[in-house]
């Protein structure tokens, strides 16, 4: 996948991951992987226009990714890592 983290490097992400949906090559969506999955999958097939995630982009029109409130607090006191929550 391409490199880096700003939102270039978000970007050509979502962009490999929707070559791969289209052309039904699988890959191993973990962590950011899944969230672009999601974000790439609301944009091109659900059409929700400008879709993102508040921790790319904190006043997201259609955000499709959020920050759990607990969460919050946690990255408002700079506590980082080890903190992942996926699923029910």
């Amino acid at each position: 996948m391409p490199g880096g983290f700003g939102s270039r490097g978000v970007e050509g992400k979502i962009k490999v991951i929707e070559f791969c949906r289209k052309n039904k090559i699988p890959f191993l969506g973990l962590c950011l992987g899944m969230q672009l999955a999601v974000i790439e999958f609301a944009r091109n097939v659900c059409k929700i226009k400008n879709a993102n995630s508040a921790e790319f982009l904190t006043n997201c029109k259609n955000n499709v990714i959020d920050v759990m409130q607990e969460q919050k607090i946690l990255l408002e006191q700079k506590k980082y890592g080890g903190t992942m929550r996926l699923g029910n």
